[in-house]
């Protein structure tokens, strides 16, 4: 499977209001993409291709200091989140977010991805993702998935 990852950058005028889109699409959730939201300037979004069809999209987050808060180490500086992670319907259960995972983890070589599951425990699990629950509040917050060494 040759996935081909493409970062939403913002254009030219560098302005914070004013990026390349996500592409209006049914196979994703709406309230993730293209909301006002994505002006955040630590974030980062790629598209996910192959064979030209958008088939993933993903968020990571840089600012992602909060493991240790869920009784996993500290992971300071070399943490990366992926806030979102969606694979389009026709083409899940077949290897896509498992590769853009290993892309991922290609691309970021001195990083620790991070994820909170959003009832994708099964997902996380079979990557071989340490679970984490937060302390006090677990029935109210998603487990916490991180990458291991």
């Amino acid at each position: 499977m040759d996935l081909e990852l493409i970062e939403k950058k913002r254009l030219s005028s560098e302005s914070r209001y004013v990026w390349q889109r996500f592409e209006q699409s049914e196979h994703f959730n709406k309230r993730w993409w293209n909301e006002p939201r994505l002006f955040d300037d630590g974030a980062t979004y790629l598209e996910v291709r192959l064979n030209g069809v958008e088939v993933a999209r993903v968020e990571l987050d840089d600012r992602a200091d909060f493991a240790h808060e869920f009784g996993a180490s500290r992971l300071g500086a070399i943490a990366l989140e992926i806030q979102f992670i969606e694979v389009a319907p026709a083409h899940r259960g077949k290897g896509v977010g498992t590769q853009v995972i290993a892309l991922l983890s290609a691309a970021n070589p001195s990083r620790r991805l991070v994820a909170f599951s959003e009832e994708a425990d099964g997902f996380w699990a079979s990557l071989g993702w340490e679970r984490y629950e937060h302390p006090e509040q677990a029935p109210w917050r998603r487990p916490l998935y991180v990458q291991p060494d």
